[in-house]
């Protein structure tokens, strides 16, 4: 019996790491193997980890989570040849990459025999995607003319004309849409559905050519939250995605979540710490616009900013 396979593609914030935590602790009864991208792991619950073993988590429900490191069909043809081989696999697609081009290697005679590709689902951020710049708005285009499967997020974010414009001017008209706040979308819509469609599923002819960086800034020092919040509210637009876990000096013994997606920042509290407390913060932008060593030196100098908590 082969493997199912869902795809889970979406641009930079769109969604992507809440919709599958949602689906790690769903009540759906399967094992599931999740393969991440490379911006950056899931940020799964503290509580869902039973094991930790550098780019594997194994996690309490009986499902595992890794890192895509290297090639893509290599590391999947040793998961279908290991031991335990996945009994469902789901793969986050990085938010700047084409679905496409991972959904065409499941048609590769090497795979073809162990999995098959169940569903490419892309997420489109109904609040932010209609103020994207040409290269990123082509992009998200290829990612959803990929799609088998939209889900329309963040649409508490947006009022109805701007959900419906989204609904009007990017999305394709034979498309099913699934409307969902936090990634609440239930599993018998996103799994083992059968709804992909191999027209899709292939090389796609064309690419956009944009390139992102990353980065990231660390510090184990305690700083006033109002310090931090003012600092990323003042980050450039060519940082078009940022994201972290804060240590404030105002509330030591607790972590601060914080997300930034185009203009649109939020945070909140994510209780206590499990580990060392220490602020962690990744960045993401245009190879064009984005200075990964300027990005770094602000957060390095927001001492200097005289913000008092």
């Amino acid at each position: 019996m082969r493997t199912p396979v869902t795809i889970v593609a979406g641009f930079l914030g769109a969604g992507k790491t809440t919709l599958i935590n949602q689906i790690l602790q769903g009540d759906h009864g399967l094992n599931i193997t999740v393969l991440v991208n490379d911006f950056g792991a899931v940020n799964i619950d503290a509580e869902l980890i039973a094991k930790r073993q550098r780019e594997v988590m194994e996690l309490s429900n009986g499902c595992v989570c890794c890192s895509i490191q290297g090639d893509l069909v290599v590391q999947l043809q040793e998961l279908f040849h290991s031991d335990k081989p996945p009994e469902y696999l789901l793969i986050e697609a990085s938010g700047v990459s084409q679905p496409g081009r991972i959904a065409a290697v499941f048609g590769y005679p090497q795979l073809r025999t162990h999995a098959r590709l169940d569903a490419v689902v892309t997420l489109v951020d109904a609040a932010n995607t209609g103020a994207l710049a040409e290269n990123s708005a082509d992009l998200v285009q290829s990612q959803i003319e990929a799609a088998d499967l939209i889900v329309l997020t963040k649409t508490d974010l947006a009022d109805a004309a701007e959900v419906a414009k989204v609904r009007r001017e990017w999305l394709l008209p034979d498309q099913p849409v699934f409307e969902a706040i936090d990634g609440k979308v239930p599993a018998e819509i996103l799994l083992d559905v059968n709804r992909a469609n191999e027209a899709r599923a292939v090389m796609p002819a064309r690419n956009p050519g944009l390139r992102f960086t990353s980065t990231n800034w660390s510090s184990d020092t305690a700083r006033p939250y109002a310090q931090y919040k003012a600092l990323l509210k003042s980050l450039p637009t060519s940082v078009y995605r940022a994201k972290g876990v804060l240590f404030c000096s105002d509330y030591p013994d607790e972590r601060i979540g914080f997300q930034k997606v185009g203009a649109r920042i939020a945070f909140e509290k994510l209780g206590p710490w499990p580990g060392p407390q220490r602020t962690q913060i990744v960045g993401i932008g245009e190879d064009a616009g984005f200075d990964a060593a300027g990005f770094c030196a602000l957060l390095e100098d927001a001492s200097q900013m005289g913000v008092e908590a």
